[in-house]
């Protein structure tokens, strides 16, 4: 935990060992910061769980929404201007960014909605690690 202000924590997790070979997101950092509810103290190992549900609709509105953007953008544009690719590439562009407009503003209303945040589980006594209870531990 790096940093409270009354009921709301900072939390920071540090990348897994097996994000080190991935980089599959494309984030060369080591570290995300996250803001939850509840009670502990600055330099305390907290555990935070998301229900997998959760994650996977989080998961799939956050690659699914701009890719099917693209594609509709893509169609469209290709139904508009058939035959002028620099037309139709520039729908598809103009598509996916008002897809991720839309994801952005999305995701503003699920941040408020308590089912979508992660929720603090437990603070953790001093030594305790992710092995030891199975779920991402953070500072």
């Amino acid at each position: 935990m790096v940093a409270a202000q009354g009921n709301t924590l900072k939390v920071c997790f540090s990348r897994l060992e097996a994000c080190d070979s991935c980089n599959l997101c494309g984030s060369s950092r080591n570290d995300t910061t996250v803001t939850i509810r509840g009670t502990a103290q600055v330099g305390d190992l907290v555990e935070v769980d998301m229900p997998d549900s959760q994650v996977l609709k989080v998961s799939l509105l956050a690659y699914a929404l701009p890719l099917l953007g693209l594609l509709l953008g893509l169609w469209l544009g290709n139904q508009l201007f058939p035959g002028q690719e620099l037309a139709v590439l520039l729908c598809g562009l103009a598509a996916l960014g008002l897809s991720l407009l839309g994801l952005k503003r999305l995701d503003g209303r699920l941040g408020l909605n308590a089912n979508w945040q992660p929720r603090l589980i437990a603070v953790l006594p001093p030594g305790a690690d992710q092995e030891a209870t199975g779920n991402p531990v953070a500072e």
